[in-house]
């Protein structure tokens, strides 16, 4: 086998692993954003909402929903 056909696997293997990066980055910047809505101090929410709570279950969600997408030993 020649010493090019190896690097092939192996760059793939590179791209895969980037990509499957780059989504955890992704879906982690998502959940951030929803947290910082939901802790951001609205004047106009009406008194025993709770942004914040709904924030941080959405941003659980999405974690979860992104874990589910990963392929299994990742």
């Amino acid at each position: 086998m020649s010493e090019g056909s190896s690097q092939a696997p192996a760059a793939a293997t590179l791209e895969e692993r980037v990509r499957l990066l780059e989504n955890r980055v992704t879906v982690l910047a998502d959940a951030i954003q929803v947290l910082a809505r939901g802790l951001e101090d609205i004047p106009t929410a009406e008194p025993g909402q709770r942004p914040a709570a709904k924030a941080a279950r959405r941003a659980y969600d999405l974690l979860l929903e992104a874990e589910f997408r990963t392929p299994a030993g990742r």
